[in-house]
């Protein structure tokens, strides 16, 4: 069996750990609940993944990260987790342009795909950047089937 992981808490970052704990953004509070329990209460990693609700191998990124690079590394990595919401307005404009027959647009093809309608939201700026997977849940969401959109003749 493998030697346990524990944080190796700096004296100098108890006090700014319990500040974040108390004061600090959800997703930070989160990592350093793991240090602290980790650290000065000395949980293994699969205990404090059960009180936590995340898988074993985050605990062990972010207390790896924090005794190598100490605590500000884990004050600036990425958030993790669920991203943001598309909004409803950026929604109703995908399924808008869903409707719309490519060659209305100028494009060189009769009907979208999902990579294609990412292609074009993407280089349009309507978009930073979409995967075609969360376009297929917002057209899903809308009722609409790329495979069986009937465009209107104008």
């Amino acid at each position: 069996m493998g030697k346990c992981l524990f944080a190796e808490i700096k004296d100098k970052d108890r006090k700014t750990l319990f500040e974040i704990l108390k004061n600090g953004e959800e997703h930070l509070k989160k990592r350093v609940h793991v240090l602290i329990l980790s650290g000065i209460h000395r949980y293994r990693v699969s205990e404090i993944s059960k009180i936590i609700n995340l898988h074993p191998n985050h605990l062990r990124k972010w207390i790896h990260r924090y005794n190598k690079d100490g605590i500000e590394s884990i004050l600036n990595s990425p958030k993790t987790g669920k991203k943001r919401k598309i909004k409803e307005n950026l929604k109703k404009k995908i399924i808008e342009i869903a409707n719309i027959p490519p060659r209305k647009l100028g494009l060189l093809f009769s009907w979208w795909t999902l990579h294609k309608l990412k292609k074009y939201l993407e280089e349009k700026n309507i978009v930073e950047k979409i995967s075609h997977e969360a376009i297929r849940k917002i057209l899903k969401e809308a009722n609409i089937n790329l495979k069986n959109v009937q465009y209107e003749e104008n």
